[in-house]
Parts: C-alpha cells; sequence; structure tokens
C-alpha cells in the first residue's frame, strides 16, 4: 500500500507541524531565561567619567581622538574636546611622534585651553 503524492505532502506537513511548534516554544523560553539572565548580572551601563575613559582607551588613533575633540569643540563643549586631544597627544608621544607631528596637537590643546 502506496502512499499518493498528496498524502506524502499531508504527512509531511504534520510531522513539521508537530516538530516545529515545540521548537520555537522552547528557543523562546530559552531566549527569555538568557536575557533575563544577562539583565540581572550584567550591571547597567552608567556613563560617568571612569567609563568613558576606559572606553576612550581603546581607541589607538589619534586622528579619530582628534576629530571626536573637534566635534565636541563645535558643540561647545571645550572640556571634553580637551580630554580627547590630551588622549591623542599621549598616544602620539607613546608612540614616539616627533615633536613637529606633536606641535599641531598641543598648539590646539593650548587654544582649547585659553578658550575655557
Amino acid at each position: 500500500m502506496t502512499n499518493t503524492n498528496s498524502e506524502n505532502k499531508e504527512l509531511l506537513k504534520a510531522k513539521l507541524t508537530e516538530s516545529l511548534l515545540p521548537f520555537i516554544l522552547k528557543t523562546a523560553v530559552v531566549f527569555f531565561f538568557i536575557a533575563a539572565t544577562i539583565m540581572t548580572v550584567v550591571p547597567k551601563y552608567r556613563e560617568t567619567e571612569r567609563n568613558k575613559l576606559i572606553l576612550l582607551s581603546f581607541i589607538q588613533n589619534p586622528y579619530v581622538l582628534s576629530e571626536l575633540s573637534y566635534i565636541e569643540e563645535r558643540g561647545g563643549n571645550n572640556a571634553k574636546a580637551m580630554v580627547y586631544l590630551e588622549a591623542a597627544i599621549g598616544l602620539l608621544e607613546m608612540n614616539g611622534a616627533t615633536e613637529k607631528a606633536l606641535l599641531k596637537y598641543k598648539n590646539k590643546l593650548d587654544t582649547l585651553k585659553n578658550s575655557i
């Protein structure tokens, strides 16, 4: 006794429905528990000066730091602009930049200091 093509399709559809629904429910429950655990264990990120400086230390490109400084300066926040520029200068000094390269950044830093 062989099943016809339409019977085979119906059987396959029934099997998929039977196996797919429990999979979706289990996945949703597991996802919920993982999300709940992460929300409980990981503290809420607070934007503090300490956290900003930690994140800033991962930026290893003086150009990016100087651009961030420029953005803050345009926004009128010269204190933040100075922090970014000081980080750029420190990075340049750490990597042995020439005095000529440092001069551009130091002049800009002096301008920012005078504007506060």
